[in-house]
């Protein structure tokens, strides 16, 4: 693999992690309005979901660990996109 993939993969990795963090986020969110309602299974359910997604930020942050220092993101910048629809 070229050191351009891999810098780009690096890109990519950290805007993944970054990217789960912020849906786990919203997930315990509905799960908590939800468990106010009454909805304990769908709230466990989420609370799951969010656990999972953080399992595989470990794989994404194992990853990481494995691309040369000199690949490894520098300052890369792009525009951010809104999720709340989702």
């Amino acid at each position: 693999m070229e050191g351009n993939e891999l810098k780009k993969l690096a890109v990519l990795l950290n805007h993944w992690i970054k990217h789960n963090e912020d849906h786990v986020k919203e997930y315990r969110e509905w799960a908590e309005k939800v468990y106010k309602q009454g909805l304990k299974e769908v709230a466990h359910n989420l609370k799951t979901a969010a656990d999972l997604i953080l399992q595989s930020n470990e794989r994404f942050i194992e990853a990481q660990k494995g691309i040369p220092a000199s690949c490894a993101e520098e300052d890369h910048k792009h525009d951010p996109h809104d999720h709340g629809l989702h």
